[in-house]
């Protein structure tokens, strides 16, 4: 995190921000994954090379570049995203799955996005639905179900 914060306070990486205000980010850490924020040329690519080669000589530690993946802005071409891979020796995201049960990347359609919370929950309902339980006790399982399910995506985003 240190090397790389100083190379953005350096300006050899830069990172992205949400609004014109807003800070520059370069990276998060979360547990044991990482994603970097860089622009997609040549200088800030090596620069992420060399802050992983010092991190893997420091620490010991090996990053898995058959578990690391590279995701463009749609505005890169095909053939500048080939060079940048090569750099980094590293495959691109073929399809944008979830991460802690979250979709990766929203489109415009958030129900169709969400849907699967909504199945989720349907399916719970079932289950409970066919155990021999009392009224009172069913109407208490599923009043939780129903709310612990969608709570911590609602927690980051918005639901439709």
């Amino acid at each position: 995190s240190l090397l790389l914060s100083r190379r953005a306070k350096e300006r050899k990486i830069h990172g992205v921000q949400i609004c014109k205000r807003a800070p520059h980010i370069s990276h998060l850490f979360f547990a044991d994954d990482s994603v970097l924020f860089v622009r997609a040329n040549p200088t800030e690519c090596h620069e992420v090379m060399k802050v992983i080669s010092c991190y893997e000589k420091g620490s010991g530690q090996r990053i898995n570049r058959e578990k690391s993946e590279v995701v463009f802005s749609k505005y890169v071409q095909v053939h500048h995203r080939a060079d940048l891979l090569h750099e980094l020796r590293m495959s691109e995201v073929q399809h944008h799955n979830k991460y802690l049960g979250l979709p990766t990347i929203l489109g415009r359609s958030k129900k169709v996005v969400f849907a699967s919370l909504k199945e989720r929950i349907w399916r719970k309902l079932r289950g409970y639905k066919e155990r021999l339980l009392s009224i009172p006790g069913k109407e208490v399982i599923l009043k939780a179900v129903a709310q612990a399910i969608p709570i911590y995506a609602m927690s980051v985003f918005r639901l439709p």
